[in-house]
């Protein structure tokens, strides 16, 4: 697993193959229940009331509660792109970074293990500091989503 965020770009790379089929990797990312199941843990946040309208131009929302209720938030967002299973793309807007505006890019490709899962976060400009947080936050994120997969298959 990587995530590289490119200041010069304000862009983030992130990267991770999952042994489970692109299908049940997308179905992960879309489906509010699943979400709300593995986007978070209780050592950092949780996730939940998951609202999404998987259409393009359907906007999506989710709160955050945080370890530390100071933490808490609201995320939201409009789907761009949908090619079920090896596409998403939609923007992403966090209430912790004042609700500036990015673009996320989700690829899934099949592989003989699973799924090549590659995250392009685009949209930082020159806030390194949020850059950096989404970075590190792009690997904890995917870890959430190999763990809630693997699972699920085992």
């Amino acid at each position: 697993m990587t995530a590289v965020a490119d200041f010069s770009a304000g862009t983030i790379h992130a990267a991770i193959e999952i042994e489970a089929a692109p299908e049940a990797v997308f179905d992960a990312l879309v489906e509010p229940a699943q979400l709300a199941a593995w986007w978070g843990s209780p050592d950092t946040y949780r996730t939940h009331d998951w609202q999404i309208d998987l259409r393009p131009g359907g906007e999506w929302s989710a709160q955050a509660t945080g370890v530390v209720a100071a933490q808490s938030g609201v995320v939201k967002g409009k789907y761009v792109e949908i090619e079920r299973p090896r596409l998403l793309v939609y923007s992403w807007q966090p209430s912790w970074d004042d609700f500036a505006e990015t673009l996320i890019r989700v690829e899934l490709r099949p592989t003989p293990k699973g799924t090549s899962v590659r995250i392009t976060h685009t949209g930082f400009g020159d806030r390194t500091v949020s850059g950096t947080g989404h970075a590190n936050g792009w690997k904890r994120v995917l870890g959430w989503l190999e763990r809630h997969l693997l699972g699920a298959a085992g």
